[in-house]
């Protein structure tokens, strides 16, 4: 039986692939499991959807950015958004209001579907930058996952009320507009990780700005997804 498991390795170890055996490293498919079960992480690629394990729509930012936002209280923020879809489901859950910019017709016609009730939702291609400035408004939390993100980010700095948060998805493919950011004087937070649906690693980043007071919804931290100890 040895003589057969060599001649079976020497195989596999010829096209490229290495033999495990479960028994010898359990570590390894337990970190596995958490993030495929724990996380969700298989029915989200199946779906193709920005779901958690139980089915909950999440925002398509990594896993430790959303954990982090799970545990604040935003029940009497006002948001803004540049782009839409489950992320308006998850802050309109969490949030007193939120506006929705989008700029795809057929996907701004999917989000109306939704039918949230603290949510403005807007199409627009042309002023999808600048259509917030016309809501004199100030903003607690604004959301820059869209088109156009560096003319959205320039638009954030007189939208954004004080003591407000800004978040960047996709940071790490923006690294000026975060510096942009640091120059104004806000504090950068980057939450590196896996996600939904994605096979790789990508960067969710939160600015803070200096005068930001935030109150955890219970206790600050949480035991994480797949923890315990």
């Amino acid at each position: 039986m040895n003589i057969v498991k060599k001649v079976i390795h020497r195989i596999f170890n010829k096209l490229g692939y290495r033999l495990v055996s479960h028994k010898t490293r359990p570590s390894l498919y337990g970190a596995c499991k958490v993030l495929k079960i724990n996380y969700g992480h298989e029915q989200t690629v199946l779906s193709k959807t920005s779901i958690d394990a139980d089915g909950n729509h999440l925002p398509w930012f990594t896993y430790p950015s959303i954990e982090y936002l799970n545990q604040i209280d935003f029940s009497s923020k006002v948001m803004l958004e540049w782009g839409s879809g489950n992320s308006s489901k998850y802050f309109s859950q969490r949030v007193k209001e939120i506006y929705s910019i989008e700029h795809h017709t057929e996907w701004y016609e999917i989000v109306k579907s939704f039918q949230l009730p603290n949510q403005k939702l807007f199409l627009v291609e042309d002023d999808y930058a600048t259509l917030p400035i016309t809501f004199k408004k100030h903003f607690d939390i604004i959301l820059i996952d869209g088109t156009k993100r560096h003319d959205c980010a320039n638009a954030s700095f007189n939208l954004l009320a004080p003591g407000g948060l800004i978040i960047l998805d996709n940071s790490d493919r923006y690294p000026d507009i975060s510096k942009q950011f640091r120059d104004q004087g806000f504090i950068e937070v980057d939450f590196h990780g896996f996600g939904p649906i994605n096979e790789y690693t990508w960067t969710t980043s939160l600015f803070f700005h200096k005068d930001i007071k935030l109150n955890p919804l219970k206790n600050q931290p949480e035991i994480p997804i797949g923890g315990g100890y």
